[in-house]
């Protein structure tokens, strides 16, 4: 049995229709019956199911949401993934943590999975911090992507600014992929080096073209240029 926190999420969404086209068991609660941040409402659903698995969406991913209110994402974030972690542990789950490619510092990418972190934002600090707390888990797979939705969510995309993003429809059945086997550490997930622009092009070959010059004075968080991975598993 599979249990996946965040289902009800852009990734999580597709997770399950990834699960369910596979035919493997699994359950999804809503965060309104289960919060991962709960921790003795997470020990009575570990001890019901059993879970074999936990892959863990759950998180506050909305950069900007994040920065306004750090308490909150600490608490689901970071505290959450403790809880889940916990968990795994106790009963002897493995677990699959779902990272982001903004753990480092878009200064040199592409990075390898092996490259040493340096998280600038508040949102990818408490992604590290989630990825330490896994790591207590012997099985455990820390899967590093970054995805957007199937179609490209903005009229503009930057032509100086890269990525391994992809379409989330693209990245869930790989991810989904690595979690039924046996891999254990750090994953990189995604698409060769692109430019935002080219990632958009695919998609919506209208799309207006921009530069980071036009949001460098602007932006309220450290703007970063090349969160490129070299990746393990290309979408």
């Amino acid at each position: 049995m599979i249990l996946l926190t965040g289902g009800s999420g852009l990734l999580g969404k597709f997770i399950i229709k990834e699960l369910l086209a596979r035919k493997i068991k699994f359950i999804a609660p809503s965060h309104q019956e289960i919060d991962v941040t709960k921790i003795r409402a997470l020990k009575v659903l570990f001890q019901k199911l059993k879970p074999s698995m936990v892959i863990h969406c759950a998180a506050i991913a909305k950069y900007k949401a994040v920065e306004n209110d750090p308490n909150n994402a600490i608490k689901t974030n970071v505290v959450g993934t403790c809880n889940v972690a916990e968990e795994c542990l106790r009963h002897n789950s493995r677990l699959i943590y779902i990272s982001s490619d903004h753990v480092f510092d878009g200064k040199q990418g592409p990075y390898f999975s092996t490259d040493k972190v340096n998280p600038l934002t508040k949102y990818a600090k408490t992604k590290v911090a989630g990825e330490l707390v896994t790591q207590l888990c012997e099985n455990h797979l820390i899967i590093r992507t970054s995805f957007c939705e199937s179609i490209f969510p903005f009229q503009k995309a930057y032509s100086d600014k890269w990525t391994s993003q992809d379409y989330v429809d693209k990245v869930a059945p790989k991810i989904v992929e690595m979690c039924v086997g046996n891999t254990v550490g750090i994953v990189h997930i995604g698409h060769k080096r692109r430019s935002f622009f080219q990632l958009a092009q695919e998609r919506n070959p209208n799309i207006e073209k921009g530069t980071l010059s036009e949001i460098s004075k602007l932006s309220p968080v450290p703007i970063l240029v090349d969160t490129s991975l070299v990746v393990d598993v290309e979408t």
